[in-house]
Order: structure tokens, then sequence, then C-alpha cells
């Protein structure tokens, strides 16, 4: 008995020395540690799932260190103590605040297996956290509801912190109607009202996702019951007047807006607030009032709105001038705005593609501006003389009376400059002491005083009178100089009336001729199909768009306008479920141009079987051709070019005119060679140019075929090798430019030729020629010494402006980021649509991009960097990256990250 009393009064003096010279000051700086981390919590993002264990901060590490030390300490030093096992679970949560999650999962799971029933518990739970916070989500669903089944007899509020865990994991795997079950089934065990009301808050996120908005209405309703944080409170009760939007109740939306813009507590969010009232009366429809609040959202001096809802607010507006107010250039300058703020892009909704619409509206706000601009001119011209007379003189008037305003202000703005307070006066009486009578002693003030005489007097020699300011006028002192209209300089003379200020009006715009009338109403109509593409395709309105195509097909003389309309609205009314109509232009379609290649797509989109009826046009056409050929010597070359792009206005079918416009081009450049020297310019120019250190394998793809676009012609072996080095390149430098042969007016119509080929005719098969050609013709770019080039070939920039070259970034999947699709880089490939033109090449090569990739494998930006001209090929797969490529997530050290990615092209 002696024995058994003095081993448990040595145990109690093991456990008493224990505690107090270790695990206590253990557990105060485990607490403080805490303490600190808790103050620290990331404000709620209510368009993320809300935790309800908050993730840890990097608050307090300090002291999780010295917990850490010393309960290592009572292991080391105590291990036959009853607090080894609390000190294993005080080690592993401080790893876990810490952010060490390997080193915490390793002490949890030494505790489960150890640990009694309670301890082993804690383990559980904590292990549960661990892998939350590791993104293990599969395996902490897995170990969770294994254990929590075991131990279903464990206290309530543990087991009920288990289920949050379990249904914060399923929200992060997208299981949210488990997760619902888990969140009910673990809020009335909760004891921490702040985890309750965590708790509810994402319970009504799981509702909302799964669109069930009562539901959403109520467990928000739920948070404000509870005594929590000002924060959650602010959020919950704006979800609350969120849903009630969604729902259509907007009164009561704007109820709880306007009293949460009320309570004091939420005076930090009043500007916030008021824009989610503006929102509300936005969605209601009432726009008048709409905009009124998003304005009083941005003039807000007390409380300016943060980028946030700046963006916000202008994306608000933008969506008014587009949807309701139909102003799509207003929409447009809103949107540009909303995108120019700097945002984190996971802050905004998802909806929020402003830089898109912005430049969607933009090209529409620029297109119309242009036909409106030409039909006014034409309006001018269509005007009578005095009508005219009368016009130009109220231009005149208006423009007078813009300069005299923007002169009365710049006076202003001078005199306010140039006269003196009293105060000032006496303060530089003051002065004079220091530096002198009239502070001769000081040449800054006499350099000042003579400036602010000049200003006052002007710069004339002394003469009588000279302070009489009539007599002195006629200085450059006096004479302002203002900006007109059009980049004009007018340069007014103050105080002098009969100077007789004249503003000219430009008239050399107006089409004053008919033919010059006929070609800005051609131009008209060619923007006009311009924006019914904008329309369609863009800005997702195709009744708009509808209405300019069947205007272009009305009045447009253009073959290719109108068989590109009749395509395109047919495609519409497909699209509308209207395949009568679409029909009905099909037919219109086949009248126009049977041969076209939209008559043959469009009858495998109607599943009509359609073959082009037999005719003796293209015959006829060809016989024409070689007529040509035949009949006109190679003396005449121009006038061979100018004979075939009349046939080619008569061809049966779109491939049949690009190569008559291309042979046009050619018979020009034959007549440009002809030029006495040009020979010796042309290989002068190649020689400087093989000196150059180009890149040997640039557009390897296209080589057969730019062979074959040179055959019968007058243009060398060695430029061909030029043509295929450069054929991605731009020229610099003013010495390039002063050396570059091809100048001249056939040379100028030639590249006039292949532009329109490559506007009017991109699907045909002469196209990679005429690309390579154009390319190889196009002037050399001259840039201004201190010019930063927009793009350098291999090299890049980070977000820190440091220099990255193409060789030092890694490739996406060496970061770990993998093709998402089925089938893999293969899959994605074989459901390229490429162009037409390459149906019967046998081609080989790669495109190599670089892709700015976010951790979730989100594919922000992406750039061809080198490889195969754009000929058609790069563009087919950039569709297809926009519509099917997705990378795998990966876990990177910074976000976003830049990578590399090689496309390997063989068909």
């Amino acid at each position: 008995m002696v024995f058994s009393g003095c081993s448990a009064l040595k145990q109690g003096w093991k456990d008493f020395t224990a505690y107090y010279n270790t695990f206590y000051n253990a557990k105060h700086f485990y607490s403080e540690g805490v303490k600190k981390n808790k103050r620290q919590a990331p404000a709620i993002n209510p368009l993320q799932p809300l935790r309800i264990h908050t993730a840890p901060t990097n608050a307090g590490l300090a002291d999780f260190e010295q917990a850490i030390e010393r309960g290592s300490s009572i292991l080391r030093n105590h291990e036959e103590s009853k607090y080894v096992l609390p000190a294993i679970a005080l080690i592993g949560k401080s790893y876990y605040y810490r952010s060490e999650f390997f080193s915490a999962l390793e002490k949890f799971q030494e505790l489960v297996t150890l640990a009694n029933e309670d301890l082993k518990g804690e383990g559980v739970l904590w292990q549960g956290l661990t892998y939350l916070e590791m993104s293990n989500y599969n395996e902490g669903i897995r170990f969770l509801e294994i254990e929590a089944e075991i131990f279903r007899e464990w206290n309530t509020n543990l087991l009920a912190e288990i289920d949050a865990v379990l249904a914060q994991l399923h929200v992060a795997v997208g299981n949210y109607e488990q997760s619902i079950e888990y969140i009910q089934r673990a809020i009335p065990g909760l004891e921490d009202s702040e985890m309750q009301a965590r708790g509810y808050f994402l319970l009504g996120q799981n509702f909302e996702t799964l669109g069930l908005e009562t539901q959403a209405l109520f467990a928000y309703s739920q948070v404000t019951e509870l005594r929590v944080s000002y924060d959650l409170e602010f959020n919950a009760k704006r979800k609350q007047a969120e849903v009630s939007r969604r729902i259509g109740n907007y009164d009561y939306a704007e109820i709880i807006y306007r009293q949460m813009r009320r309570d004091d507590k939420f005076y930090e969010y009043r500007n916030e607030l008021q824009y989610e009232i503006a929102r509300t009366q936005q969605l209601r429809g009432n726009s008048e009032n709409a905009i009124t609040s998003y304005y009083q959202v941005l003039r807000d001096r007390i409380q300016p709105p943060g980028n946030l809802t700046r963006a916000k607010t202008y994306f608000g507006i933008g969506e008014i001038y587009r949807d309701q107010l139909k102003n799509y250039s207003l929409a447009a300058a809103y949107f540009d705005s909303a995108a120019a703020q700097r945002v984190d892009t996971h802050l905004l909704p998802q909806n929020f593609n402003a830089r898109e619409l912005a430049d969607s509206f933009g090209q529409y706000a620029t297109i119309k501006a242009e036909i409106a601009r030409k039909d006014s001119l034409i309006g001018i011209a269509n005007l009578e003389p005095e009508e005219l007379e009368a016009l130009v003189a109220e231009l005149q008037r208006i423009e007078m009376e813009r300069l005299d305003t923007e002169l009365s202000r710049m006076q202003q703005q001078r005199d306010r400059m140039i006269v003196a307070d009293e105060a000032d006066l006496i303060a530089d009486a003051e002065t004079s002491v220091e530096h002198g009578f009239l502070n001769v002693r000081s040449q800054p003030m006499l350099a000042d005083a003579s400036l602010q005489f000049q200003a006052v007097w002007g710069d004339r020699p002394l003469a009588d009178n000279w302070r009489r300011r009539a007599d002195v006028s006629g200085s450059r002192f006096d004479q302002i100089i203002v900006s007109g209209t059009n980049d004009e300089v007018v340069t007014i003379v103050e105080n002098n009336a009969s100077a007789g200020i004249f503003h000219a009006v430009d008239l050399s715009k107006v089409p004053f001729d008919k033919e010059d009338q006929e070609a800005m109403k051609q131009e008209i109509l060619e923007l006009q199909y311009r924006l019914a593409n904008v329309f369609f395709m863009s800005l997702d309105n195709p009744d708009s768009a509808k209405v300019y195509y069947q205007k272009v097909v009305a009045e447009s003389p253009q073959k290719n306008l109108v068989t590109m309309s009749l395509y395109t609205l047919s495609e519409i009314e497909l699209l509308q479920s209207n395949r009568e109509k679409a029909v009905t232009w099909f037919e219109k379609l086949k009248e126009i141009d049977a041969y076209s290649i939209y008559s043959q797509r469009l009858a495998e989109r109607l599943n009509i079987e359609y073959t082009p009826p037999e005719t003796e046009e293209i015959v006829i056409v060809e016989k024409l051709y070689h007529d040509i050929i035949a009949g006109i010597p190679d003396t005449s070359a121009v006038q061979r070019a100018e004979e075939l792009k009349k046939l080619a206005e008569n061809g049966s079918s779109e491939s049949q005119r690009a190569v008559l416009l291309y042979e046009a081009a050619r018979e020009y450049m034959k007549a440009a060679q002809k030029d006495t020297g040009l020979q010796d310019s042309i290989r002068n120019w190649f020689s400087i140019q093989d000196s150059l250190d180009r890149k040997k394998n640039e557009f390897s793809a296209l080589k057969d075929s730019s062979r074959v676009m040179l055959q019968d012609s007058t243009i060398t072996e060695q430029q061909i090798h030029f043509w295929q080095q450069i054929a991605d390149s731009t020229f610099s430098g003013p010495d390039l430019t002063e050396l570059f042969p091809f100048e001249g007016a056939y040379w100028d119509s030639t590249r006039s030729i292949l532009a329109h080929i490559e506007t009017y005719y991109a699907s045909t098969e002469v196209m990679p020629r005429v690309r390579i050609l154009r390319q190889t013709l196009e002037k050399p770019v001259i840039k201004e010494a201190d010019e930063k080039p927009e793009f350098e070939i291999d090299e890049y920039t980070d977000g820190e402006g440091t220099s990255i070259y193409a060789g030092e970034l890694q490739a996406c999947e060496d970061l770990g980021f993998q093709v998402d699709m089925e089938g893999g880089i293969n899959g994605f490939m074989d459901a390229i649509s490429y162009p037409s033109w390459t149906q019967n090449l046998s081609m080989r090569g790669e495109v190599r991009y670089l892709f700015e990739v976010d951790s979730d494998g989100t594919i922000l930006n992406y750039e061809q960097i080198d490889g195969m001209d754009r000929s058609g090929i790069p563009q087919s797969i950039e569709a297809a990256i926009d519509q099917l490529f997705r990378f795998t997530p990966a876990v990177t050290d910074v976000v976003p990250v830049q990578c590399t990615f090689v496309f390997p092209i063989d068909f």
C-alpha cells in the first residue's frame, strides 16, 4: 500500500510539474495566437461559399511557434504525464493555424490512433478540417463519414461540428443536396452562435445554387435572429434583399436596403447600399430613377465609391442604355468605364463581361457614327445652293460661339493668375528688406516679375503711354491660341474686333459629283453589312441584324455582299426555328448565285439535296480569260489587269472571281517590274534582308503553296526563299523604308486587289497565296526612335514589368495544367474546323501559344507567339480554344501563371 501511494504521489507530482512548467504556458501561447488569428479573419465574400470554420490567417504565428515548442517539451521531458495526448492535440492545432497542414495532419492522425474517446473525436474533427484546407475534399469526406458513424455517441457539439465540416467538403465538390442535409443536422447542435449563423448563411447559399429562392430567403433571415458580427449581419441582410429582388419582390428588397443605409452600424457601406437601391430600381424597370441613383453613387464626395462599386455602377448604367434606352453608343462608353476599373475578378458578378461588351458596342458606335457621317455628307451634297450657303453660315456661327466661350474662359484664367491679392502685396513688401528695393537682389523674383509684367503689358519696348493696354495689343502675350475643330488652330487677337476672325468650313469630303455619291452609298451599304454582323455575332440581337441584312440584299449591287447577307438571314431564321422562311432565303440565294459556296453550305444546313444546274457560264468565263491572256501582249500588262478585273465582276462563283482578281494583281506586278532599275533594287532589298537574323522555320507549313503562287512569274527562287522567311514579319526602321522597292501606283493597285480578296473571298483556295504575297508587299512600318514596339517575338513581361523570354517560360504541362477534354490534345485537334482550302493539302507543323491561366485552369488570355502564319489555321484553332479548350486545375506559386502550349498540326 505504501508503494502504491508513493507511485500515485509521484505521478501527481509529474503531472503538476508538467502542467505548470510547460503545458500551462503552451496553452497560453496557443490561446493568444487563436485570438490574434480570429481578429484578422478575412471579410466575407458572398459570391463564394462561406466557411463555417474560418480559414487560418497569418496572424499569431509566433505564438503558435511558442506553443509548439512548449508542447514538444512535454513530449520530450514529461512523457509519463497525463498531458502528452493534450500536447499532441495542441501541437497539431498550432501547425494548422500556421498553415503547415502536412505536419498538422501527422499529429491529428497520431492523436486519433492513441487517444481515448474525447480526444479521439477532437482529432477526427481537426483532421477533417485539415483535409478541407488541403483541398483534399474526397478524402476528407470518406474519412469523416466513416469515423462519424463509428462514434455517434460522442458529445452533441463535437458531432455537430463534424457534420458542419462535412457540409463544407460537400459544397467544395458540388454536392449541394448532401451539404444541405449535413448543415440542417449540424446547426441545432452547434454551441457557438457565430458558427450557427455561418451555417445558416451557407445553407442559404446552397439553396440559391439549387434555385430554391424561398428556402434561401428563410435561411438568411435566421442569421439576423442571432448575435453575430456586423459583417455577417450585413451580408445576410443584403442576401435577403438580393433573393427578394430575384423573386420579384422589389418593394421588400428596397425597404431592406434603405433600412440598412440608415443604420449607423453599416455607415461604411452607405455608398454600396445606394448602388443596391439603384440596381433594384433598374431591375424593376424604372430606368430614370435608377440612373439618378447610380449617379448619386458616383458623385458621393463624403464616401467615394471603391473600384468594385464603381465598376458595377458603370456596368449597371451601361445595361440601362443598352436594354431600356437603346442608346448603344452611351452603353459602349459606360461598359468601357466599367472594364477600366482595377478589380479582383473573383469579387465581380458572374455575368460581368464589361470588356467584351465595351468592344462589341464600341464597334457598333464606330460603325453607326461613320454611317451617320456619310449620310449627312450625301445630304449636304443634295442641298440647294441657298440652303448650302445657309448651312455653312450656321456652322461658322456655332464654331465662333464655341471659340468665344473658350476665349472667355482662358481670359478669366489669365486674369486670376496675374491679379495679386492685397495680402500677397503686403507679404512682398515685408520681404523687400531682405531682397532689396524692388527685389533687385533676387534673380528668381526679378524673372517672375518680368514674366508677370509681360503677361499684362506685352514684350514691346517702352514708349509713351505704355500703360494704356489698348495700345499694346499685338504682342505674343496678347494672342490667345485655341484649337478649332478638325485639328485646325485659330489665333485670336484680344480686344481687336477689327481682326475679323473667320472660321473656314471644310467641304472637301462632301461628294458633290454623282459618281462620288454612288460610291459613298456603296460604302454605307458595306458599313451596314458590318453593322448587321455586329448585331448578330457580338450583340446577340438577331432581329436588328435582319433589318440591316435585308437592306443590303435590297440595295447593294455587290454580289458577294448580297450572297453573304442571304446566307446569314437564313441562318438567323433557322436559329429562330423558322425553317420555312430560311428556305425562302435559300431559294433567293440560288437565284442570285447558284454556284456560291454559301448556297452549298446552306443546302447542307437545311438537309436539302442540291446540285448546281448545268451551265456554260463557267466555260464562257474561262474562254474569255484565255482570250484576254492570248489577245493582249505581255507588254500591255496593265490592260490585261483591267480586263481581268472587269471579267471578275461577272464570275459565276466566288472561287472563280477570287482567281481572276488574283491574276489581275499579278499582271499589275509584271507592269511594276518593268521600271528601269527596279530589278537591281529588288535584288539589293533581298540581299539586305538575307543578312538579317530571321527565323528559318517561319511559314514552313505553306512552303509548297508559296511556290505555286509564284510560278510563271519573273520572281526568282531567292525571292521565294525570302518571302517564306518574312511571311509573318514586319519591316521597321527608316533605312529599310527608304530601300523598300515595291513603291508606285502599280504596286499600290496590287496591294489593293489583294486586300479586297482577303476581305471578301477569305474562304477560297487562293487565300494562302494571297496572304503571303500581301505580307511580302506590305510597306515597312516606320517607328519613332523612342516608340516601344507593341509586341516583340519571344519576349514578354510579367505583371511587374520584368522581361520574360519565351524560351524561359515553362510549358503548361510542366506546371501541371493538362488538357481537360475527352481524348486530350488529339481529341481537341480533331474537333477543329479548318478552312476549306486545306481539304486537299497534306500539312504538318505546330502553332505555339502563350497562355495566361488561373490556378483552377481558367484561361484568362492567350496569344500566338510563333509557328504558322495567320492564314486561317491559327484562327480556326483560336475559335476552338474559345469554345472547347480548357485546362485542369494545378497548384502554382504565382496566380495567374504564364505558360506555353504547342498545338500539333498533322492532316
